[in-house]
């Protein structure tokens, strides 16, 4: 984990467990979210990730096209590694 550490910190609100399990989706939008028992200033990628890993049962095609709706054409795997890691200790 000390090696993952993402070096360059992006602080944002999160919901800290954004999981297409808490998303609330009605009419073909997101129309909310439950389970906000994490919700708090960390880095982007703490959601980021853990959307990404979920939208991954689907393929990676909506993995790809959350970062482009997100607007990251780079995204930074060593976070999205370290995200799901630190997501695991929860």
């Amino acid at each position: 984990m000390q090696q993952l550490l993402p070096l360059k910190p992006d602080p944002v609100v999160t919901h800290g467990d954004f999981s297409l399990d808490n998303v609330l989706i009605g009419g073909g939008e997101v129309v909310g979210c439950i389970d906000v028992g994490r919700v708090g200033i960390g880095d982007r990628y703490q959601d980021i990730a853990i959307l990404w890993n979920s939208l991954g049962e689907f393929g990676s095609s909506l993995q790809e096209r959350l970062f482009e709706q997100y607007g990251i054409a780079d995204p930074e795997r060593g976070k999205l590694q370290f995200h799901l890691m630190l997501d695991e200790l929860f």
